[in-house]
């Protein structure tokens, strides 16, 4: 599915190329009065028409140093003869060699000024194909690799992650062969163009023909002459007119930096930092340096660390700010985009707030300086959930990040996943791990939401007890002679093998499978009064908590 602002391109041409029947419309359409507004009106917008083929629109475009440009030669320009068809490289031989090489660049474009510019889309044609996919859009590879984008069938786009982890088109197409589509377009985001004409020291040169007439009425142009219109030293084109018949208007349009190249440049390396567009939220926090509660910017200029503490009494950076449980769920609900870990949250190629954890509370906590690397919009999710502290860090916390030693304690679900694991490298017969994410998405349910805790058992279910091999379970059952009924599931095999094999004390340890299994197949009910709601009444009356 395209992006809304390339769909509206599409809209726009096929309007603009549309034959109006009435005689008096037919004659001013044809002055392309509407295509040349529309031209000037994307050259300021965010999504830019790079390349475009319709019933009677053409739009080429390529990036051309500044250098060239200066001064700009207009009438070599309007002899342009160039499309994305055109290729940058050849064999060539001859001129008394006996050899083949190579020549590369942008030639035989009808101009001085283009020669070796750097074409930013390729159009391509498999001849001999007959199926879809015959012609097809690939971009300059230096582009691809700079912008940091791939190409995603499903979005018709080249894309990348933005900074809030959701996918976004840089390079939109679409082609004759995509169904429902009568044009080709390629159309650029805009700031990612921008920043790569800046450091290119280059400027994009977009060339277009409107042929305007009735197909079927037409034998040809006559001989007067053309008429030249300069509306400004980057926009200038000529223009045949034969009144009530057909005219063409061809010429060349330069879309030049709508910022300076610094403010370009510090926009590219705030980003490399994080620093791009930084707003900062204030968080009540525990400022152990000055030992009170009280609000502490995400500002780098509100904290100090160790060893810019001497002259002040800011709070030190790694403050700790804490958070209702249900901060969490967020993220716990798009599994796809973010990932919880035990003491992490990131968001896919975004963002990663690392040490954070639970105390005795029940409370989420996380300090300062890592708060602050969160995009805005994220830190005031977070600051909708902060309040006072109830208790202190956890005591995994203090020993981590304080005293910077390993805790000697573990909790269960990491004993699970320790087991899994070692199962996975031993590569045993009678397990597999089915999907890579699960080892990331098990995680221990923090709120009193039936819904997070039913989650978290759905995928402890799949991660382990989905694991199994039942056929290699069984194959075993038989080495040992121990029969089994043929509708007996994974669990109950396994009973029977540990029965003949291991010990009681073994098998009642299978006992804990049986319950997860039991809250998997339950726990997803709502109905009030229902047996999920039981078992989940059951486990906070018996625990106080999910969490446990």
């Amino acid at each position: 599915m395209h992006n809304y602002e390339h769909k509206k391109l599409i809209e726009a041409i096929t309007s603009l190329d549309k034959v109006p029947a009435d005689s008096k419309l037919f004659a001013e359409w044809m002055e392309a009065k509407a295509h040349l507004d529309f031209l000037r009106q994307n050259a300021c917008a965010d999504e830019l028409v790079i390349y475009a083929s319709g019933e009677y629109t053409f739009i080429h475009s390529v990036a051309v140093p500044n250098e060239r440009l200066m001064p700009l030669d207009q009438n070599d320009l309007l002899h342009w003869s160039l499309n994305p068809y055109t290729s940058i490289a050849s064999y060539v031989t001859g001129g008394g060699r006996d050899d083949v090489w190579v020549e590369r660049g942008l030639s035989g474009t009808g101009t001085k000024t283009l020669e070796n510019a750097t074409q930013l889309i390729f159009g391509r044609t498999f001849e001999g194909w007959t199926g879809p996919g015959r012609t097809y859009y690939e971009l300059h590879q230096e582009y691809t690799h700079l912008t940091g984008i791939h190409w995603h069938p499903e979005k018709r786009a080249y894309c990348r992650f933005n900074e809030y982890g959701d996918l976004e088109a840089v390079v939109s197409v679409t082609s004759r062969e995509d169904k429902g589509s009568n044009m080709a377009l390629v159309s650029f985001k805009w700031e990612p163009l921008e920043e790569y004409l800046a450091a290119s020291n280059a400027s994009l040169v977009r060339m277009f023909d409107f042929t305007l007439l009735r197909r079927s009425g037409f034998s040809g142009w006559s001989d007067g002459p053309e008429q030249e219109i300069n509306e400004s030293p980057d926009f200038f084109y000529r223009r045949k007119v034969m009144p009530g018949y057909a005219a063409y208007t061809r010429g060349v349009q330069v879309i030049r930096l709508r910022r300076s190249p610094h403010a370009i440049f510090t926009g590219i390396t705030d980003g490399w930092f994080g620093k791009k567009n930084k707003q900062y939220a204030q968080f009540i926090a525990y400022d152990w340096r000055n030992k009170r509660v009280t609000k502490i910017s995400t500002d780098p200029a509100a904290t100090t660390n160790y060893f810019q503490a001497k002259g002040n009494t800011l709070p030190f950076e790694l403050s700790p700010a804490f958070f209702r449980p249900e901060v969490l769920l967020k993220y716990k609900a798009d599994r796809d985009k973010y990932t919880v870990g035990e003491r992490d949250v990131s968001c896919r190629a975004a963002w990663h707030l690392e040490a954070m954890d639970v105390n005795e509370a029940g409370q989420v906590h996380a300090y300062i300086c890592y708060l602050r690397r969160l995009p805005y919009e994220e830190q005031l999710h977070w600051l909708s959930y902060n309040e006072s502290p109830k208790a202190s860090i956890s005591e995994r916390a203090f020993i981590n990040d304080f005293q910077g030693e390993f805790v000697s304690f573990e909790q269960s679900l990491r004993k699970v996943l320790a087991i899994v694991q070692r199962w996975r490298n031993d590569k045993v017969a009678w397990w597999i791990l089915r999907d890579e994410k699960l080892l990331e998405r098990v995680n221990i349910p923090l709120t009193e939401s039936h819904d997070e805790w039913a989650e978290a058992f759905m995928d402890l279910a799949k991660l382990v007890i989905e694991g199994f091999e039942t056929k290699a379970i069984r194959t075993r059952l038989d080495e040992v002679q121990v029969p089994y009924e043929k509708e007996d599931k994974t669990i109950a095999l396994l009973e029977k093998l540990l029965s003949k094999t291991g010990t009681g004390v073994r098998v009642q340890k299978l006992a804990g499978l049986r319950t997860v299994q039991l809250l998997r197949s339950k726990a997803k009910g709502h109905a009030s009064g229902s047996e999920a709601h039981k078992l989940a009444q059951d486990a906070l009356t018996e625990h106080e908590t999910f969490a446990c």
